[in-house]
């Protein structure tokens, strides 16, 4: 009896303790679904959460006021259509507001007080001449707004003022052509100079450098005429076609613009002058002064196109304005060296 008794005590123990058991890893198992269960609620909100501030910036748009000389002048031309292409194909969330001083220093100035006053991002210039907006220049410093200097390499008293210069360095191709220009005579003959409007930071950019440059090179060459082209094609014409009047047998030309240098060959062409009857050490890269070089009618160009500009001003304006990292104070782009007998695979971008 006593046995029987055991046993059935035995067999109850037993099968209760299964029982647990059972419950136990059932109980555990709803906790563990209920956990895996829980995850995912408590990590969709960080997602959605992230997927937002992802969305706030990627629709954030930025206001830039750009203001320029004159947007109609050739090359500003070619540029401004490269430039707005970077902007609709890379920047899409750029807004760019487009002023032109129409060649006035006063509606420059007038325009710029007007980016201050309506707060943008950024203010992108090109001046052709810094020194009669220097003023303006402080008033946007004191409201806040990083000055973005483009093109031509601006004159040292702007410098203070701008945040980043990106472009062109007229005394780079000035020292280029002074070293070209005596080579090329031999370091000995007359020649004269189409310049940019005398008294303007371009005049100063691009001649002094190439005046320095003959002096420390101990060039012998004469200079017998200086006549001011004002960027422009008709009055460099007109003034060379004096230039060879008084100096037929004239040796060489130095132009800051092959648009401009397009004028001395139209006069010298009138005046039944000949490719190699005089050379021309220039600036440009422009399709009339690629033809022209081809022709043999110059030594050597500098070219200074508008692809490379608009590509570099496009992506430095995006690191000042989102402040993503280290901004060069001075970026010059490469300005190719153009000979006759070294242009393979140039092409002209203006």
């Amino acid at each position: 009896m006593k046995k029987i008794l055991t046993a059935a005590i035995l067999f109850t123990f037993i099968v209760s303790m299964v029982f647990m058991g059972i419950g136990c890893k059932e109980e555990a198992a709803g906790e563990a679904e209920e956990i895996s269960e829980e995850e995912p609620v408590e990590e969709e909100p960080v997602e959605e959460e992230a997927a937002e501030e992802e969305e706030v910036v990627a629709e954030k748009t930025y206001r830039i006021g750009y203001s320029c000389y004159g947007w109609e002048i050739p090359w500003m031309v070619f540029y401004k259509e490269n430039f707005d292409k970077i902007i609709a194909g890379e920047y899409p969330n750029y807004e760019i507001i487009y002023h032109d001083a129409q060649y006035d220093f006063q509606a420059m100035a007038d325009g710029l007080e007007t980016f201050i006053n309506e707060d943008v991002d950024l203010i992108m210039h090109f001046a052709l001449d810094n020194l009669p907006v220097l003023e303006t220049y402080k008033k946007i410093n004191e409201a806040g707004i990083p000055l973005f200097l483009t093109m031509d390499e601006p004159a040292y008293e702007a410098w203070e003022y701008m945040t980043a210069f990106s472009g062109l360095s007229p005394a780079e191709a000035g020292r280029v052509c002074a070293d070209k220009l005596d080579e090329a005579l031999g370091g000995e003959g007359t020649y004269a100079c189409i310049t940019p409007p005398k008294g303007s930071s371009s005049y100063n950019m691009y001649m002094t450098r190439f005046y320095n440059r003959l002096e420390d090179i101990g060039s012998k060459l004469e200079l017998v005429a200086e006549e001011d082209g004002n960027w422009d094609v008709k009055q460099a014409q007109e003034k060379a076609s004096d230039i060879l009047t008084k100096y037929p047998d004239i040796d060489g030309f130095y132009v800051t613009d092959d648009w401009m240098g397009g004028g001395i060959v139209n006069a010298a062409k009138e005046k039944g002058y000949q490719p190699g009857d005089f050379i021309i050490a220039g600036c440009g890269g422009a399709a009339v002064g690629v033809k022209d070089l081809a022709d043999g009618w110059y030594y050597v160009l500098v070219d200074q196109g508008t692809i490379l500009c608009a590509t570099q001003d496009a992506f430095l304006m995006k690191l000042i304005v989102e402040d993503l990292g280290p901004v060069p104070f001075y970026s010059m782009v490469y300005q190719r060296v153009l000979t006759k007998d070294d242009m393979e695979g140039f092409e002209p971008s203006w």
